[in-house]
């Protein structure tokens, strides 16, 4: 974000992003004592290449067609809510729903990534020669 706001021409708009990334490190900063008290250090970061096999991609896609549902429901009952005249539940059913629906499309390019990558994979073993 530093690099950004340095990038920036509107010296408004360059000291704001200044202060969130300065508030962004400090976040983490306080998360990472939390762990280092509680005995952990920070989480790994796991590698850029994983294979899935069959049933996690499934659970992947399940779990994204769940969230799929799941945000149309909050979306209804979000409208149900506005015409109660409960703004307060329905902004709090609008969060949910973009929630669910940013879930539910990183499940599926999950999914979708690992499944291209298995039958580039695939193919790619059939066209090599055979030793």
């Amino acid at each position: 974000m530093t690099m950004l706001a340095e990038r920036l021409g509107d010296s408004r708009g360059r000291a704001r992003l200044m202060v969130l990334a300065a508030f962004c490190r400090a976040h983490a900063s306080r998360l990472l004592a939390r762990l280092a008290a509680l005995g952990r250090g920070p989480l790994p970061v796991p590698p850029e290449d994983i294979t899935l096999d069959e049933d996690t991609v499934r659970e992947l896609r399940r779990e994204g067609a769940f969230a799929r549902a799941s945000a149309a429901r909050y979306e209804a009952t979000a409208e149900l809510a506005r015409q109660h005249a409960d703004l307060s539940s329905a902004w709090v059913c609008e969060l949910n729903r973009t929630e669910e629906q940013d879930r539910s499309r990183e499940l599926l390019a999950l999914a979708e990534g690992a499944a291209l990558a298995a039958v580039s994979e695939s193919q790619m073993a059939a066209a090599a020669p055979a030793e």
